[in-house]
């Protein structure tokens, strides 16, 4: 497992990209409650985001470079009536990218490559950091 200074060293968040097209992406559902749903929605060409965490060996934690109150309204609507009883003990929501988006998806970089996201990712899967040594 990455040490935080290994995760910051290899400054995941400049890697910045846009969606060019709708898409439909799956996400985590957090619960003030010991369990996490997930589920997916359209988001809307144009929307930016930055990988920031590891999540699991092949995906990585995103974050919006924007806020979008549109779409996360539509996004508790759906936790609304998908997990209708959980809803009061909603507390957010994590956007992921795995390797196989990364290279599927309509995706414009602003900084940073596919190539370079792919490349933190096999960096933090592998048991020894040669950047680190």
């Amino acid at each position: 497992m990455a040490t935080e200074a290994q995760i910051k060293a290899l400054k995941i968040n400049e890697n910045v990209f846009e969606l060019t097209e709708d898409t439909e992406l799956e996400y985590l559902v957090h619960f003030a409650a010991p369990f996490t749903g997930s589920d997916k929605c359209l988001v809307p060409k144009g929307t930016t985001f930055a990988p920031h965490r590891p999540m699991r060996g092949d995906a990585l934690y995103m974050h919006l470079i924007e806020d979008n109150e549109e779409l996360f309204k539509k996004m508790e609507q759906q936790v609304k009536v998908n997990y209708e009883q959980l809803y009061t003990r909603l507390q957010g929501f994590s956007f992921f990218i795995t390797e196989e988006q990364l290279q599927t998806f309509p995706l414009k970089f602003s900084s940073g490559s596919v190539e370079r996201v792919l490349d933190i990712m096999r960096k933090l899967r592998s048991p020894v950091y040669p950047i680190f040594t």
